[in-house]
Parts: C-alpha cells; structure tokens; sequence
C-alpha cells in the first residue's frame, strides 16, 4: 500500500502534543504510540491532525476496517433460512445470509461477472435486510445460492474459459469470516483473522446473567451520515464524561458522571463502565443500592446491584452494547469516509418479554428519548469537527479518568496501526 503524504501547512505552537505543521502519516504514529505509553494519569488527548489526517485515514482503513472483527448486526435480524443483511465495510459491500443449514456466512455482493451490486436495486431503495431464496444479479441475471455457489448464467455456452473456470469455482461468490458471539455478528475481511471470542473472556462472568443471545430487537433509531470523523464519534460514545455537559438533562439525572465506574479493564480489545444510577433518580432501594428505573419488568435473576447501574461495553473499533435490566442497546459507527460516518442504534428486549401489553408505547417513547441524546451527541461532534483546523485545536488536553477508553483506544491504535504493544 502506498500511503499518501499530507502537503505542509504551516501552524503555530510547538509545545507538548502540539505540531508546527501538518503531521505526516509516521509523526502521526509516533504520537499515538508516545501517548499510548503513558500512565493513565498522564493520559492526553491526541492532536486534531489524528483526526483530520486524510492519510492516516487511509492505513485505518487498511489496517482495521480490513483486519479486525466488526460487528454488523443480530442473529434474530436474520433468524430464516434465506434472511440477509446487507453493509458496507471499508469500501467493501457485503451481505450476510443465513443458509439453510441455518449457518450465517458473509459474501462479496459484488457479481464476478461484470462487477454489479447483487443487492443494487434494494440498496438504492435504502434496504438493508431481506430474504431470498437465492441472489440474482440484476445485470446479466448470473444466479448464486445462499452458500454462495454460482448456480445460473444465462446465454454463456460457447464461451470455454467460463466453463473452465466455473468448475474451478472461479465463479462463486467471495466469502468472509464470520462469527457470533453472544447473539452478535461479527465478520472479519482478514481471511486468516485469529478467533474473536477469547478476547473477552474476562467479560463472560459479567455478561452471563443477561442471558445477551436471548434478546431480540424491535427498533432502531438509523440517524442520517453524520460529517464528521468516526474517531470523534467513537471519543465521544466511550466515555460518561459528557454526561454533565452535553446531556445535562436527558442521561445525567440519571446516570450522572461521577457516579460512572471506567476503571474497569486495560484491555486492547474493549472497554466497559458501569453507569449507576442516582439518588434522585432511583425508583426505590434494595440490600443498599439504589435501583435503577426501568421500562419493562426487569430480566428475571438479576441482583440488587445489577438492577442499579446499566453497563456499556465497547467492542473496539466501532460497536458498544449496553445492557440493562430491562432494555439492551446496541451502537455501532461506520465511517463513510475521513470526515463522515453513519450512526445506528439498536433497541432490544428480551425475548420474554415481547408480548408484554405496552410494548409498542414503549418502543415508541424509548426511541424518541435515544432520539433526543442522538440530537444532542451529534451537535457535539460537530461542534468539534468545525473546530479542528483551527490553531486552538492544534494540541490535545489532559483526559479524565472518565474517559479511559480513549486512553485505552490509543493502544488499540497503536498495535493495530504502528504493530507496537504499549
């Protein structure tokens, strides 16, 4: 891979964190390696130029969203033989489809005829699920099972090198690897990519009274491409810090930031924080801990102190989960490209509960709530990408111990990008 330069500009400052010009690709993994190294207590927030780096954008793309696991959505989204889910990953469009061995596999959607989208006419009309009994291009009418196997194309007798290589399957749809852990899809573009689920093992006993393979999901807030970076999307998902600012009155009544717990894990992999709900916004007390307020009854088995706080957990690169006792909600970030990304939100309840008599003003007022905080997330985001390019910019802050994801990311960053453990 080539990695383009970014031209010199010239800016001010030349103080700790800070560059007298544009970063190139390599002073740029310097510094994620140096700020990588540090001690939580001298965590600092990287320069704007890692967030508005076109270059480096460029090694994420190959280096991440190319190699590691990323997650695409829920098992129940595709429960059918024939069911689909289509995404675009890192310039890769991709469906996954449930065979009918009941398997999830991830196919190339592009025909290896003439190159057309399999999925063209359904992405053009914004659908991303379906089903189908097999995939037919709209071009040239090539037809493909779900498992991927070419199985028609019309009018090619006389035509020797197609029939030589068809019987070498030369002519089946490239694949991926998939896994699910937990009721969550993952693929992985890397076809030699190390298995996902032993990264987490130090999550399972925290994870297993939510029974997560049992939920199912009934919305999701799909928000439009948002123009900024994915890595300021990502900052600001990781971490409660904001809570006190951005969502002064949506999230931190309830879950204020001082009462979050982020020193949890200094894993490469994720993150997770437990967000304790407040005094004042307690339904009640039981065995000393204040019970968080809840939608739907709550999941049967879980304890006084599970019922106080909602965990978030973040799956690096681009996903968090967090589950609650009554409502699991699943995030995940696209970047669309070096100044763009696309948002999605998925609300889920337990498998229990679906026939629960409110349920639909439930799901109604609990999107319009996620709504609100989207609203406002977004703003935020914004704000900052308008300010990046600006000579104020120009140098990171010190970071909370409440932001300790983005310390931890910075890790992440630097052994996925510069190949360093720190």
């Amino acid at each position: 891979m080539v990695i383009q330069q970014e031209p010199p500009v010239q800016t001010k400052g030349s103080d700790n964190g800070s560059l007298n010009r544009q970063a190139s690709v390599q002073e740029l993994l310097d510094l994620i390696v140096e700020h990588a190294s540090r001690p939580l207590e001298e965590a600092q927030l990287l320069p704007s130029a890692y967030y508005t780096s076109h270059a480096l954008y460029d090694l994420e793309v190959e280096r991440i969203f190319k190699r590691d696991w990323l997650y695409l959505c829920r098992t129940d989204e595709i429960a059918e033989p024939g069911d689909w889910f289509a995404a675009e990953v890192a310039g890769e469009p991709i469906v996954l489809v449930r065979g009918k061995d009941m398997q999830i596999r991830a196919f190339s959607r592009v025909c290896p005829h003439r190159f057309m989208d399999l999925l063209y006419e359904d992405r053009q009309q914004g659908r991303e699920q379906g089903h189908a009994e097999s995939f037919v291009c709209p071009y040239h009418s090539w037809a493909f099972n779900t498992e991927g196997t070419l199985t028609g194309a019309p009018l090619m007798q006389g035509s020797t090198l197609f029939e030589r290589e068809r019987a070498c399957g030369s002519y089946n749809l490239a694949s991926y690897v998939t896994e699910v852990w937990h009721g969550f899809v993952f693929v992985n573009l890397d076809p030699n990519a190390e298995p996902l689920a032993p990264r987490f093992a130090e999550m399972e006993e925290i994870l297993a009274p939510y029974r997560l393979e049992e939920w199912k999901l009934i919305d999701r807030l799909d928000w439009p491409e948002v123009p900024t970076t994915w890595k300021l999307a990502m900052d600001n998902g990781r971490e409660a810090y904001h809570h006190q600012g951005a969502h002064k009155e949506s999230i931190e009544p309830l879950w204020p930031a001082n009462l979050v717990d982020a020193e949890t894990t200094d894993s490469e992999y994720f993150y997770y924080q437990r967000m304790f709900v407040s005094a004042e916004g307690a339904v009640g007390e039981e065995d000393g801990h204040y019970l968080q307020p809840v939608v739907l009854p709550p999941l049967d088995g879980l304890t006084a102190y599970q019922r106080s706080h909602s965990l978030l957990v973040g799956i690096y690169p681009t996903m968090w989960f967090s589950p609650g006792p009554d409502v699991l909600l699943v995030a995940k970030w696209w970047p669309t490209g070096p100044d763009s990304h696309k948002f999605d939100l998925a609300v889920c309840v337990h498998e229990s509960k679906l026939d629960h008599p409110d349920l639909e003003k439930i799901r109604a007022e609990t999107k319009q709530w996620l709504h609100q905080i989207q609203v406002e997330d977004s703003a935020m985001v914004k704000g900052i990408q308008g300010m990046l390019r600006a000579d104020g910019a120009k140098r990171g802050g010190a970071l909370s111990p409440l932001e300790r994801p983005i310390w931890t990311f910075q890790k992440y960053m630097a052994k996925r990008l510069a190949g360093l453990d720190v």
